[in-house]
């Protein structure tokens, strides 16, 4: 890449610090008012390093106000490593004195990786706790990124716990002493890898029935695809999960490469998501460091549901975005090519097609970012061409350039794709089917076109937005 060049890559519409390093969202929490946003973060550079919390409040989960750290590492238990926070109402733990405090969860990362607390009665600044860490370790090596959640069939708090190749649950009364309950994943991992930043929230089927989702992001080499993020469907009887709806090969949360460490919102009137939008194989080279100063973003925060498909029940995404207006719209007849200005570097595409298309986004210099629905029924995406140069050869190299993604759904196709500087995020089919591809072109896509009698709408954010 051309690195005098002034090219901004800084999404306007998804989250990335001011500056340093950012990677797994944490902590995630709306107190009613106010949305928050933890995430492990490096200030000092643009690679990892010691791991803090970043803290960031939104009233709309788009625009985000970051704040000051929340955790920084401790000289004796280590750096803060990933974990959740939840409003300790009716102050269980007796740290809020008399409020309700915000209680974070996290992982100490030294000598080994414990689990401790930090608290907060204004919901801005932290004080680390006392007694630290309330889950103590001395005999694994991977222990870590606990998710809190109130549990009203034991009428108590629960965790759930990474711990290698499976999960575990605790519980408490106080949020301060804990026990172990149950484990999960040993046998049930399609993946192999590590698990990290596990989460688990309920959903209703759409047949009434109540269903509950682990999520389990999986440390993986690139040879496999990079670390990616699969979900179980299945019980959770208030100690254990168990699996009710196998299924043979994995479910992935994202069919793209680049959404992991996704979890959920603690109360949250609905299950809202949000992950880090990147993949450790080439996060540490991304080219925003070049003039912006920052590496790493979020993704859009999705709501999630259930649907049925012919994979049998699977997730289904729908991003909270703000609102966009048509500026053009054109018809590709069969077997030619239909083609539309883009309005800028943030817009939306509304592809419409009763059979199998290619589309594309690309500028006069011939970076092209390709996408569609091929003749064998597979949604597909191509970074490959996408630009000219290339920071990483993992980025633009064919296993993890392309994705192929079998459809789960028939009829009329109805895709929505959104365009943020440099991220791009499909969404098809209801939201069974999502993916989220970064993308950094040494110039700005100029134009959108798509082949084979489908109908092609180009949106601009809307004047207030």
């Amino acid at each position: 890449m051309n690195m005098t060049s002034p090219r901004n890559f800084r999404p306007a519409l998804h989250f990335t610090p001011r500056q340093g390093w950012i990677n797994d969202p944490n902590g995630l929490l709306f107190d009613g008012e106010t949305w928050h946003l933890f995430a492990q973060h490096f200030p000092d550079d643009t690679v990892w390093g010691p791991m803090h919390w970043l803290h960031a409040v939104s009233q709309d989960l788009v625009h985000w106000r970051e704040l000051d750290i929340a955790i920084a590492p401790d000289p004796l238990l280590g750096m803060a490593y990933s974990g959740s926070a939840v409003l300790d109402r009716g102050n269980a733990s007796g740290l809020g004195r008399e409020t309700d405090p915000m209680i974070c969860m996290f992982t100490h990362h030294g000598d080994w990786e414990q689990q401790s607390i930090a608290f907060s009665t204004d919901r801005t600044h932290f004080s680390q706790y006392a007694n630290n860490p309330v889950i103590a370790n001395h005999t694994r090596k991977d222990f870590r990124d606990p998710k809190l959640f109130r549990n009203e069939q034991k009428n108590c708090w629960s965790v759930v716990l990474a711990a290698g190749d499976h999960v575990e649950f605790f519980r408490s009364d106080d949020l301060l002493h804990w026990e172990k309950t149950g484990c999960f994943g040993c046998q049930e991992n399609r993946m192999g890898g590590v698990f990290e930043c596990p989460d688990l929230f309920p959903l209703t089927a759409p047949d009434g029935r109540t269903i509950w989702v682990l999520l389990a992001s999986m440390t993986l080499p690139r040879e496999l695809g990079g670390a990616r993020t699969q979900y179980f469907l299945g019980d959770f009887d208030g100690d254990t999960f168990v699996q009710t709806i196998p299924s043979a090969l994995p479910m992935l949360l994202d069919a793209g490469f680049d959404n992991y460490a996704a979890v959920s919102f603690s109360g949250a009137p609905e299950p809202i998501l949000l992950g880090w939008a990147a993949s450790w194989t080439y996060a540490h080279l991304l080219p925003t460091a070049n003039h912006e100063g920052y590496r790493g973003q979020m993704t859009s925060a999705r709501r999630v549901s259930l649907a049925n498909t012919s994979g049998g029940l699977r997730l289904a995404f729908h991003p909270i975005v703000p609102a966009f207006a048509r500026v053009a719209c054109a018809q590709a007849p069969r077997s030619a090519w239909a083609k539309v200005p883009l309005p800028g570097e943030v817009f939306r595409l509304r592809i419409a097609a009763e059979q199998s298309f290619a589309a594309a986004l690309s500028n006069e210099q011939g970076e092209i970012f390709r996408f569609g629905l091929d003749a064998e029924g597979r949604f597909f995406t191509d970074r490959s061409a996408a630009s000219s140069s290339c920071f990483s050869s993992d980025f633009s190299r064919g296993d993890m350039a392309v994705t192929k993604t079998p459809r789960t759904a028939s009829g009329p196709i109805h895709l929505d794709l959104y365009f943020d500087h440099s991220i791009v995020e499909i969404f098809a089919d209801d939201g069974t089917y999502a993916n989220t591809t970064l993308v950094f072109p040494d110039h700005p896509y100029t134009q959108a076109s798509v082949f084979s009698d489908a109908q092609i709408t180009v949106e601009a954010l809307a004047d207030n937005q």
